[in-house]
């Protein structure tokens, strides 16, 4: 028990010892910024209401965007199938003439 006891003593000693010296030793540095330490913060450009306001116009701009160019989209694609059926019926068309006879 003894041994115990003095082992402890001794493994507690040591590493206080260690911690003193690290700590003590050490060099420390000084930073100083050169911007003072009380900041002038501009409330009126951190306006949480403005700023709210300003998310949401840009949120709606944005959503017109995608719209119109959804319509954009579409049209252009019932413009081509108007184009391609067009071009169906008029060979359908031409196909249908040029098997017919014409009676004298």
């Amino acid at each position: 028990m003894r041994t115990q006891s003095y082992g402890l003593k001794t493994f507690v000693t040591m590493s206080t010892l260690t911690w003193l010296l690290i700590g003590c030793g050490s060099d420390r540095v000084n930073i100083e910024f050169k911007t003072p330490p009380q900041l002038y913060s501009d409330d009126s450009k951190t306006d949480p209401d403005k700023l709210n306001r300003e998310l949401e116009y840009d949120l709606r701009e944005a959503e017109k965007k995608r719209r119109q160019k959804e319509r954009d989209a579409e049209a252009a694609k019932a413009k081509a199938e108007a184009e391609q059926k067009a071009r169906g019926s008029q060979k359908v068309e031409e196909g249908a003439s040029g098997n017919k006879t014409t009676a004298p």
